[in-house]
This record gives structure tokens, C-alpha cells and sequence, in this order.
């Protein structure tokens, strides 16, 4: 078994988690596999998460950082229309190449955000990026930015979901049927076009 320096263990345990949630998905992260995957005793994550929701904060913090991190632009220089289409386009990556984390993060496996203040900063954070990008690019009243991101938000969001089931069903989705699927298919192809189109729409309206 590994052995840490004082302090360095709950790090390493987050770290290990991280790579479990979006290896496995995060059902089947346990504080036992934790352990396992840690190479330390059973009881050892217990020093620091005292049950598995906990350790699912944990995860999702990281991951809410990681978003923050890719959608972020300096506000306090010019902000035009392709700094917004980026941070949606980046999001829209991160939800696809790190989906079990994503799930995590939005899913209900966390009860009450406000019950782990770092992952609630962390949270507000990465809609902050956003809520600061589209006031500096519009100087909108802050009711009508607000209500503005929340839509953009959304959007990106739902779009996370149809484009991850395009790519699980793959070839398989009729095109002539002209679904969702089959949209997001197309759509996948030639996503900046498209968040453009979408993007000056809400900007406009």
C-alpha cells in the first residue's frame, strides 16, 4: 500500500476519484474502489470523506473547475461575438469528452449544493464566465443578461444530450426521418455555423 505525507493523501484521493467517475461513471464509485484504486486501506478515505456523496462533491468541484476553466475569457479586454461562440463551444467539448463527469456534476447524485461551499462556488463560477462574457459584449440591463444566459445555458446544455445520443447511435439513426438525432448528426458536423446562428438570435432578441 502507498503511503502519503500528512495532507497529501485527501489530493491523491480526489485525483483517483476523478479518473474512476470518468473511467467507470459514478455509480459505481464507491469508497471502496476508491481505496482499491488508491492502493490505500478501506478505511483511509474515511479521514476525509465521511460518506460517498461527499466524494462525489469532491469530483464534481473538479469538474466545475475544469468547465470554468475552458469557458473563461479576460472581461477586461475586448469581448466580441466569437469570444461567446468559443466559451459555448467549449463547454459543448467538455460535456462530451468528460460525459460521466458531466453527468455527475448536473445529475442529482449531490443533494444539496449549498451543503459543500466550494463545489457551490465552483458551480456559480462557471455560469458566472458566462453571465460576464455576454454583459460585456451586449451592456445589457443585468434582468435582461441574466435572462439572456439562463437561455444560452440551457441551450448548450439539451445540445450536450442530443449530440452525445447522436454519438452512441452513430449510423443507425434514419436521416430521412429528419428527427433530432439525425439533426444533431448534421449539426455535429458543422457546429460553430450553427452556434453563431443560435448565438446572434438570442443576442438580437
Amino acid at each position: 500500500m502507498k503511503s502519503y505525507h500528512h495532507g497529501n493523501l485527501k489530493e491523491e484521493l480526489i485525483k483517483a476519484a476523478c479518473i474512476l467517475c470518468e473511467r467507470e461513471g459514478y455509480t459505481k464509485l464507491s469508497i471502496r474502489n476508491l481505496a482499491k484504486e488508491s492502493n490505500v486501506s478501506q478505511t483511509a478515505p474515511y479521514r476525509h470523506f465521511k460518506t460517498k456523496e461527499c466524494v462525489y462533491a469532491a469530483v464534481a468541484e473538479r469538474g466545475f473547475n475544469k468547465l470554468s476553466k475552458v469557458m473563461y475569457f479576460d472581461t477586461s479586454k475586448k469581448i466580441t461575438k466569437q469570444h461567446l461562440l468559443d466559451s459555448c463551444d467549449n463547454y459543448i467539448d467538455f460535456g462530451i469528452t468528460n460525459a460521466n463527469t458531466y453527468d455527475l456534476m448536473f445529475g442529482t447524485a449531490v443533494g444539496k449544493f449549498s451543503n459543500y461551499p466550494d463545489l457551490l462556488e465552483a458551480a456559480n463560477n462557471s455560469y458566472s464566465n458566462l453571465v460576464k462574457i455576454l454583459s460585456r459584449l451586449t451592456g445589457e440591463e443585468e434582468d435582461i443578461t441574466l435572462a439572456k444566459c439562463i437561455t444560452i445555458w440551457s441551450f448548450v446544455h439539451g445540445l450536450v444530450g442530443i449530440l452525445r445520443k447522436a454519438e452512441m447511435v452513430g449510423e443507425d439513426v434514419n436521416k430521412e426521418l429528419k428527427g433530432p438525432i439525425s439533426k444533431a448528426q448534421d449539426i455535429s458536423e458543422d457546429l460553430m455555423p450553427y452556434l453563431d446562428k443560435v448565438m446572434t438570435g438570442i443576442i438580437d432578441s
